[in-house]
């Protein structure tokens, strides 16, 4: 064979070669294209568009991985995280976030709302105050964001700083963005917690003022009233709020454990049978009704009422059938 043969066969040989190298490269960089960091995050941002947790937080770690970035991939990320109840990894990528961007009022939020529902699993009094103050720096930033004044205001009443609280709702009172009888109430509520009832009273029926079909407003002013020993003025605000809304079923208990505080129970049974009438699975109105019925010796229809106030969730109805020697387990 020639030697220009040869040097032609080799040539060819290496040309065949560098082709099925080629060749071999491109279809690794087709079948990984899926695992480039563009693409793995344009997966966890359609998951996380589609409310799919899970999925979305499995492809930002994945993400995170290889050296993605940015403000808001890591507040998604600590969003999903803050769904699936993972409150250290959605706090730690909120951070970040707030690295990178330091003037977003949304990721102030979210690490707040991430850090009180740590508290709450937790029942820690520091990271309700932490949830505070990222929460306050939230609203400081963007101040026509309701939610935010809202949090702030649990978690000082989480740790009994009522005034704290009662500041920020009047805060968002004078900004004139909000619903005013919505923060009344709320107001009122940080008076009850303290026992200032008649305080409690005032905003409550400021709440009324700002908005008379308020319902709730009715029922927590009737709840003062009762605690002030007055029956009466609470017997018409609940009254007040079924004539608003006949579906109230709270308003109906309300009434008939006030005749059934007053061993009235011929009075109060109706009540609970019309709450009824509304939800017939309410575990509250069956519990009632099953112990207005103990009281007058009705213990058949008692046992009944109590039965299905247990299978609906009352641990005080499975107390009862307990103590009279029925255990449903």
């Amino acid at each position: 064979m020639s030697k220009k043969k040869t040097d032609k066969n080799l040539l060819f040989s290496i040309i065949f070669t560098f082709c099925f190298i080629l060749a071999g490269a491109g279809v690794y960089v087709y079948k990984n294209s899926g695992y480039s960091k563009e693409v793995i995050l344009q997966k966890a941002n359609t998951y996380y568009i589609n409310e799919q947790y899970f999925m979305a937080a499995k492809y930002y770690a994945k993400a995170v991985e290889l050296k993605a970035d940015g403000a808001e991939m890591h507040r998604n990320y600590a969003i999903a995280l803050t769904k699936l109840s993972n409150y250290d990894s959605a706090v730690k990528n909120l951070k970040i976030s707030s690295e990178i961007d330091p003037y977003n009022a949304d990721t102030y939020y979210y690490l707040g709302n991430a850090l009180y529902l740590k508290a709450q699993s937790a029942n820690s009094s520091d990271k309700f105050l932490q949830a505070a103050e990222y929460l306050e720096k939230a609203a400081t930033l963007s101040p026509e964001t309701e939610k935010a004044y809202l949090l702030i205001g649990l978690c000082y009443r989480s740790v009994g700083m009522q005034e704290n609280a009662r500041a920020w709702y009047r805060r968002a009172l004078l900004s004139g963005n909000f619903s005013q009888s919505g923060f009344y109430n709320l107001i009122g509520h940080t008076f009850r917690e303290e026992e200032r009832y008649k305080e409690a009273a005032g905003y409550y029926k400021r709440a009324i003022e700002s908005d008379m079909g308020f319902v709730a407003a009715y029922c927590n002013l009737g709840d003062m009233y009762l605690k002030m020993n007055d029956a009466n003025g609470a017997l018409a605000n609940y009254e007040k709020a079924i004539d608003i809304n006949p579906e109230y079923i709270s308003a109906y208990l309300k009434i008939g454990s006030v005749y059934a505080g007053q061993d009235n129970y011929d009075e109060a049974i109706p009540f609970y049978l019309r709450a009824l009438q509304i939800n017939p699975d309410n575990d509250k109105a069956n519990y009632l009704l099953a112990m207005a019925y103990k009281s007058i010796g009705r213990n058949g229809e008692a046992v009944e009422y109590l039965k299905t106030a247990a299978y609906r969730g009352s641990d005080e109805a499975i107390y009862e059938l307990r103590n009279i020697g029925i255990d449903l387990r």
